[in-house]
């Protein structure tokens, strides 16, 4: 059954009407309302007297009628149920309304991995002759697909500094439609005003997203802060597993139904055993990330310390007005994504990455195990040193802390510039490291 524009109907698992807490679904004002209760909870089904504990994988790409009256009209009046997989099957619609519901969010649309996710609000909401702002140190290939893609098609885009909100609102004019920043930035690390920048889109009429993928629902809400749409990769700490490729898009449910058709026509479908995934890593999100920020903030403080590095890039670790900032938007932990700049340039960081035995080199993040790579600099796919600058991005896992700083301290006191190194300082990390 389609709408008057083609289109098929919303599913009410995750419209805008839909608040999870009517009887198919978990209760927060009967069960408890605790975020880490919900992320146990959100977008489980009780309907059924008997049912299964955890969620079954609908693996099907489409549904069969016994009546075929029943498929344009269900007897009763009942809403029509999705018939073929692009309309978003169980596992889908279970994980849309799950991080919806943690993010606050009206709705949710989830899709085939996390770029796949901001393409869809991009072609959705833009048209030509329009214009989009980008925060500067944002992920490269979010950046590359404005510029290569949307570029063809008469859109501009402007790259401005996150954190100068007069030259935000300066760069945008009467065709400015959106602005997308990171909560924390990839790979910069660096945080947002999400507050400050939303009061100047709505003055404006612009379309605030938030990609939330570094601090999760677990620790930060952007919508709580005014954004109106929120974008994650899944395939990162979401899932939190490195076992999937996911993103999905939750927010305001008038822009929610709008990605919706657009979903329908590309086909960028979400398989129903990636997002039976992603759901299982939602519902062990918050003891996930309580233990990776604090393991992060120990190691970040270890690194800043070490005579090799030459400045570490962790939300944990701001001062003054930025550390003020990170209390308000991260007040239950800045998350596990450190940026470290090396003394020593390039051979530094391939020396680095040669030395480690514990932590692996790999070019993705947030998932169980510690990982580390180049940062992703300019170029689809590109993780190269000679342009990282000798910096390298350390995803934390949830290993024991003192088991990383080991496996870190072992390969940077390989440096030649340790030479240098103090009986003051060598006791100092002796003791973080024991």
């Amino acid at each position: 059954m389609n709408d008057r524009n083609g289109m098929p109907p919303s599913n009410p698992a995750t419209s805008a009407e839909h608040d999870g807490s009517g009887s198919n679904g978990y209760r927060p004002d009967r069960y408890g309302d605790s975020l880490q209760t919900r992320m146990v909870h959100a977008g489980s089904d009780r309907s059924q007297p008997v049912r299964p504990l955890t969620e079954p994988i609908v693996q099907s790409s489409v549904y069969a009628f016994d009546e075929p009256p029943d498929f344009a009209h269900p007897p009763g009046g009942a809403v029509p149920q999705p018939m073929y997989s692009r309309e978003h099957f169980p596992n889908v619609t279970a994980l849309e309304a799950a991080v919806a519901e943690l993010e606050g969010a009206d709705a949710g649309y989830a899709v085939a991995s996390g770029m796949a996710a901001i393409a869809h609000v991009l072609m959705t909401l833009l048209s030509q002759g329009d214009h989009v702002i980008i925060a500067e140190g944002s992920y490269c290939d979010t950046e590359l697909l404005m510029h290569r893609i949307l570029g063809r098609f008469g859109i501009e885009t402007s790259v401005v500094s996150r954190c100068d909100h007069i030259a935000m609102e300066r760069a945008m004019s009467d065709r400015t439609r959106l602005v997308f920043i990171e909560t924390i930035a990839n790979p910069s690390i660096e945080v947002c005003d999400i507050a400050g920048l939303s009061e100047i889109c709505r003055r404006r009429g612009v379309v605030l997203v938030v990609d939330n993928t570094f601090a999760t629902p677990a620790l930060c809400r952007p919508i709580e802060h005014g954004a109106d749409l929120v974008i994650h990769s899944a395939t990162k700490f979401l899932g939190g597993h490195h076992d999937l490729t996911a993103g999905i898009i939750v927010g305001r449910g008038d822009l929610i139904e709008e990605i919706r058709p657009t979903g329908y026509l590309l086909g960028a479908l979400l398989g129903a055993f990636d997002a039976w995934l992603a759901l299982r890593g939602v519902r062990t999100l918050g003891p996930r990330m309580a233990w990776i920020s604090e393991s992060a903030q120990r190691i970040a403080g270890f690194l800043a310390a070490h005579p090799a590095v030459r400045h570490v890039s962790y939300p944990g670790l701001a001062t003054g007005a930025d550390a003020e900032l990170v209390r308000t938007l991260l007040p239950d932990g800045a998350g596990g994504m450190i940026l470290i700049h090396l003394e020593g340039g390039v051979a530094a960081t391939e020396a680095v990455v040669r030395g480690l035995e514990l932590i692996q080199f790999a070019p993705s993040l947030g998932g169980t195990v510690t990982t580390v790579c180049y940062p992703p600099v300019g170029r689809m796919g590109v993780y190269d040193p000679h342009l990282s600058s000798g910096q390298l991005r350390l995803s934390v896992g949830l290993e024991a802390v003192d088991d990383i700083i080991r496996d870190l301290d072992r390969a940077l006191m390989r440096l030649p510039v340790v030479n240098d190194f103090t009986p003051v300082q060598q006791v100092e990390t002796e003791r973080m490291t024991s």
